[in-house]
């Protein structure tokens, strides 16, 4: 694997890293709207990325809800997210 390959899967792996953790704290909207100033379409894609992320959390916790299994685990998520699940 070149060296180039190895710098950007590093650098992708710490922008997915500084995502994730400003999603666990919240601020995932601050994080793209900083990107979005510096690029558009890269702030778009993060964007997608967190909507596509609270999309699977409501199919599963759907999913869970609808076989009868417990949904303890996602429910801080969904709330602290408003995620909508109906």
């Amino acid at each position: 694997m070149s060296k180039k390959i190895i710098v950007k899967e590093a650098a992708l792996g710490k922008f997915l890293q500084s995502f994730f953790i400003a999603k666990a704290k919240g601020k995932e909207d601050e994080f793209v709207n900083k990107l979005s100033k510096v690029s558009p379409e890269v702030g778009a894609m993060w964007n997608d990325l967190s909507k596509t992320i609270d999309n699977n959390v409501a199919r599963q916790y759907k999913f869970l809800k609808s076989k009868g299994y417990s949904t303890a685990s996602l429910d801080a998520y969904v709330k602290k997210y408003n995620i909508d699940v109906s």
